[in-house]
């Protein structure tokens, strides 16, 4: 009777809440990977400009800043860096001084259009800004490609 009255509230959850984490995402996962196979992103580029235009494009945002921990811009794909690397410094070491564990800031829009996104890596800050959040895999792999041209190119 108890198995009965559970299967029945589980299947009521599925309905009424979308619960179903039964398998994997495959339309997500094949959307994604039909992506990755129609375009080809060269990211052998000289220029830090060019080459953030680049990611951009592989990792579908809308701007990358990188900058260092005390604000000062190292390179961007907008014009705006100066203002935005100062003001995303000063927001994330605000919040990691009130909360010292706290690996990375999102912040959502207020016109829920996008998020901002505030990570470290290296001794370098990156903000991000993108229609959807990142995942953390995301954030560090889009820091370590950045890391890698400015190891190989001499920049940063």
């Amino acid at each position: 009777m108890i198995g009965a009255a559970r299967r029945l509230l589980m299947q009521f959850a599925e309905k009424v809440l979308d619960v179903d984490d039964t398998e994997q995402p495959r339309g997500h996962i094949r959307l994604l990977e039909d992506y990755a196979h129609r375009f080809e992103f060269d990211t052998d580029k000289d220029d830090v400009r060019e080459f953030l235009a680049v990611l951009k494009k592989k990792h579908l945002v809308d701007d990358i800043v990188v900058s260092s921990l005390n604000g000062s811009a190292i390179a961007s794909t907008n014009g705006d860096s100066v203002s935005q690397a100062v003001s995303g410094a000063a927001l994330f070491n605000y919040v990691k001084s009130e909360i010292p564990r706290s690996d990375a800031i999102l912040v959502k829009s207020a016109s829920g259009a996008g998020w901002h996104m505030f990570f470290p890596s290296n001794r370098k800050l990156y903000i991000v800004k993108a229609a959807s959040d990142l995942s953390p895999v995301e954030m560090r792999a889009l820091a370590r490609e950045i890391e890698n041209f400015f190891l190989h190119k001499g920049t940063g």
